[in-house]
This record gives structure tokens, sequence and C-alpha cells, in this order.
């Protein structure tokens, strides 16, 4: 017969075990059970992201300017391709497919794995794009068959394209690859719209759907650009930047009434196909639309905003004369006339025709510093434009405000010299006289698509009236008069047209130059206007004038505007049949 102890110690050494299974097992299923729920969840659930384009964007007659194309990338994880034998594994995997010399595939993976040591590793580990499907696929199969899968992987994504090239390239912006984000233009400035809202659906395998996060798709947008007069305004613009042997241009059409811009060209320009591989180069600093971004001074153009500021402020009349004698001394500085010439007792349509710097200042002067700036403020000069493109600056001009200032910048401010607009700024500015009086908020965006399927239409923002209607209907009247004796060479055969030109010095480090920038501001039809534009060059060298560059420019155009509108010809208003 067993002794009491020693079934005691049987007993004990029964329970042992049993007590630990039972603790461990009210460990797992009491303590730690909500974790193992957690962890067996996690082997069970899976999350399926959407990947919806980034929206599309059109021109006015509904071609495409930019659209999202599903294609592959390639990225190198440098934890499995690290080593020589790795590396030259997939070097001669990709280089063949890819169609790439081995040299280039093997310095980006160099790349990819010398930062992927750093501390903080500071570039990307992709290392092609834009990869079509059937590259692929083969490459799949590369990859798989020398097991380099962990190293390699090629993934799907959304690559953003430009199906006219460089066609308003500079306007539309690029993206960056993976992604997509606008980096610049309109790109930039309507990302979010843009930008989809990347929904997902969480899966309890096999059939158990659990969660949906709704996938909200991007906007698409329709400019105001019509694609076939851009197409000619650009092939206009180089024409004339190779004809004068200038330095760049800008060409901008805008609707009158409503601040659309119908066409914008600057060169040089850049094609955003190509634009982001060029960021971090000395090419990159070209990566902008000089027409929004660019600031320089006017010159003559200008002298349209101080007239209208004299006549609306009911300190000139358009019979007022002023006395020229070729010489205006403000400040200690004497101001001329670009002829260097005086012209006696002169009215203010003479002043136009023969734009005159002294009677400039001297309307100026007349007008007073406080009601000249309220004035020039009032058509936007100094400021933004709000145009809906990434990149604009304010302009630049000095006021009584400033502590620098003097009269003679009023003097210089009143034929644009001393003060700096970007061309958007100055065309929009004078467009105000154009429209009856009143400042618009110009856009390039017409219409765009909401989430909700709502198309929302842009209306003319009005930001202010600048000068009375009266006062605009005067100016447009002598201007257009002064149109047709001074440069009857602006105005398309059958219309009306009535523009200024401007020619203005400019300083590099502070040294004037001996060439110019020239600008020719003008709108058409003369006294009911529809259309708006600016043409101008930088340092042309067959001239330095803007009658004999930038205004047969401005001819071209406007009759080609003309006809794509289908504006009906106004030559009965003109009186010399121009």
């Amino acid at each position: 017969m067993i002794s009491t102890k020693r079934l005691l110690i049987l007993a004990v050494i029964i329970m042992v075990p049993v007590v630990m299974v039972f603790l461990r097992s009210s460990q797992i299923q009491i303590v730690d059970g909500a974790s193992y729920v957690n962890q067996a969840l996690a082997l069970q659930v899976n999350t399926y992201k959407e990947n919806p384009p980034r929206g599309t964007i059109f021109d006015r007659n509904g071609n495409v300017l930019a659209v999202s194309q599903q294609t592959y990338l390639l990225r190198i994880d440098a934890r499995y391709i690290s080593t020589t034998e790795t590396i030259n594994a997939a070097i001669k995997g990709i280089a063949p497919v890819l169609g790439r010399p081995e040299t280039e595939v093997r310095k980006k993976i160099d790349a990819v794995v010398a930062d992927s040591k750093r501390q903080t590793p500071t570039m990307s580990a992709m290392i092609y794009s834009g990869i079509q499907p059937e590259v692929e696929l083969k490459l799949s199969q590369v990859f798989t068959r020398l097991i380099l899968l962990n190293g390699v992987k090629v993934e799907s994504v959304w690559s953003r394209v430009y199906p006219q090239g460089a066609l308003a390239g500079s306007t539309i912006g690029f993206t960056t690859v993976v992604d997509p984000y606008g980096l610049a233009g309109i790109e930039g400035y309507y990302n979010r719209e843009l930008t989809p809202y990347v929904g997902a659906r969480t899966v309890r395998e096999p059939y158990d759907l659990m969660v949906v996060t709704r996938t909200v798709p991007a906007s698409n947008l329709v400019l105001a650009i019509n694609a076939n007069l851009q197409s000619y305004v650009e092939k206009r613009l180089v024409q004339g930047v190779a004809e004068y042997k200038a330095n760049g241009g800008t060409i901008i059409v805008m609707e009158t009434r409503t601040g659309a811009i119908l066409a914008s060209a600057s060169t040089p320009g850049y094609d955003p196909n190509t634009a982001l591989a060029s960021v971090n180069t000395e090419a990159g600093k070209r990566l902008r639309d000089p027409g929004v971004a660019d600031l320089y001074d006017p010159g003559s153009v200008i002298k349209l905003l101080t007239t209208a500021a004299g006549l609306d402020a009911g300190k000139i009349t358009t019979r007022s004369t002023y006395m020229d004698n070729g010489a205006y001394i403000v400040g200690g500085r004497i101001i001329r006339n670009s002829d260097l010439a005086g012209h006696g007792r002169v009215d203010i349509l003479y002043y136009l025709q023969h734009s005159l710097n002294v009677v400039a200042a001297q309307i100026a002067a007349d007008i007073g510093p406080e009601e000249f700036y309220r004035r020039f403020k009032l058509f936007g000069i100094g400021g933004k434009s709000g145009v809906d493109v990434q990149g604009e600056p304010a302009g630049l001009m000095r006021t009584p405000l400033d502590a620098s200032w003097s009269k003679l910048d009023m003097a210089e401010n009143s034929f644009g010299q001393s003060l700096s607009a970007t061309p958007l700024q100055v065309l929009n500015a004078i467009n105000a006289i154009a429209n009856d009086g009143v400042l618009l908020q110009p856009y390039y965006v017409e219409q765009w698509q909401q989430p909700d399927g709502q198309v929302v239409v842009k209306r003319p923002v009005m930001v202010q009236r600048v000068i009375s209607a009266e006062s605009a209907h005067q100016l447009k009247l002598i201007v257009a008069q002064a149109t047709r004796s001074a440069t009857p060479q602006a105005i398309p055969k059958g219309y009306t047209a009535a523009g200024k030109t401007g020619t203005a010095t400019w300083y590099l480090r502070g040294i004037p130059q001996k060439t110019t920038i020239v600008t020719y501001v003008g709108w058409l039809p003369a006294q009911q206007p529809l259309i708006t534009i600016l043409t101008k060059f930088d340092q042309p060298l067959t001239d330095q004038f803007a009658a004999k560059t930038a205004l047969p420019v401005f001819h071209d155009v406007a009759e080609r505007v003309a006809q794509l509108m289908g504006i009906p010809p106004d030559a009965i208003l003109n009186q010399e049949g121009k």
C-alpha cells in the first residue's frame, strides 16, 4: 500500500503541470486574449486600396492637355539587393528588358544602395518610371527566374502625361511621379481639385467585407485656353523672338468682359513631360511661366493708366493741353522724352500719339501723390492679379509711405519706369480701361466637375471699379484715334483697334543696359472690346522700340483671334478704313 507521503508527492507531480497549463490558458484567454484575437484577425484581414487617377485637364474645346495613364515604376530594396552578386544579377535582368545600358542601371542601383547605408536616407528607391504593361510582365518573369522578387519591385502607378507636349506647358505645370502632386502652374494651384481621395476596402478573408472607405474621384478641369489659338500664339512668338533677335517674350490673350485667358505663351517655355527630370539642374531655374511669374518695368503702356487717373480724378479732360519743353525737372533730375525733343504746346491726343514722358510726368504732378497711387493700386499695380495659377508674385511700386520714395518716383511711374509688374498684371490693369473701367480677376480654369458630379462654371469676378464708365469711354475714343493716326499698322484690316506701345530700359546689377524691353497692349474692337492682348519682347536687337517689334505681332495675333472667335468686322466705325 502506497504511503500518504508518496501519494502527496505524486499528487504534487500531477498537479504542477495542470496548474501551469491552467495559468497559461488563463493568461492567453483572459489577460492576453484581446491581443491574440487581434493577431489572428490580422492574419485574416487585408486592406485593398483603390487607385483612382488624377483629374484630366482639357482646353475649352475638349482637347486633352493633361491626363493620367497607368504605368509601372521599378524600385530597388537595398536590404535584398546589396551584395555584388545580387546587384550584378539585377543589372543583367533589368538592362536588356528596358533597353538601357548596363552602366546606367548600375549607377542607379549603386546610388540607392549607397544612400540606404546612411543614417537618414535622402533619396527615393525608384530607379525607373513610365514602364509600359508589356515590359512590366517581362520584368516580373525575369525577377522570378532570378529569385529577385524581394529586392526588385514593379509597382502599378498613375503617371502624368501631357499629350500636346510643350503646348501651354508652362501654364499647365507638372507633377511628381508617384502619387502625382502638382508642383507648378495649374497643376499646382488646383492640386486639391485634381487629386482624388484614395478609398479602401477592408476584408476578413475570404468573403467578409468589414469596412469600406469611399473613393472620391478627382475633378476634371476645363481651361478657357483655346488650343488652336494657343498653338498659333506660340509659333508667332517663337517667330518674333527669332526675327527680332530677342532674348525671350510673352503673348497673352484675354477675353475683355470676363478676364478669361484664351492663350498665354512665353519663351523660354518647357515641356511638362520632361520637366521633373530637370528640377534640380540649371534648366530647372526656367521651370516657370514668365508671363505670370516675371516682374519687369513695362514702360509707356502705363501712360494709359496715368491718363485714366487724370481723367477720372477731374484733373484733365480730353481737351487739356501741356507745354512740352523737352525737359521736366523733378527731384533734381531731368525727365526727357524718348526722342529727346520738345514738342511745344500739345493736347492729350498728341501726347498719346508721340508718347511724351514730359507730359505724363506733368499729369501725375497735377493728380498729386495721394490720388495718383490710390488710382494705381486700384488698377492692381503693386499687388497680385489673383490669377488661378501657381507662382504669381506681387508687383513692386514705392509709394509716399516708403521712406525711400521721392517725387522722382511718381514722375517715372507715370510712364512705366521704377515700378514692376508681371505681363499678366499689366494686361489686366489695362483691360480695366477696355472693360468700361472695371478691374476683373483673370483666370485660366473655366469650369470643373465636383465629386458629386455637379459642374461648376467660373463666373467673371469683378474686383473693383477703377474709373467711371464715362471716363473709360472717353479714353477709349482718344486712344483709338491716336492708334489710327500714329500706329495704324497695329489694326487688322476690317476692324478697329486701340492700344499703346511701351519701351522700357532695364538694369543689370544696377547698371542701365543698351537694349530695351518692349510691350504693346491693345484691344479689339476699339469701342466695344471683346479681346485684350499683350505682346512683349525682351532685349530685341533689331530695334529698340515697340512700334517695330511688339506692335506687328499684336496685329497678327489680333487678326487670328478675330477669325477664331468669329468677331464681325467693324471697319464702318473706322473712318480711315483700316
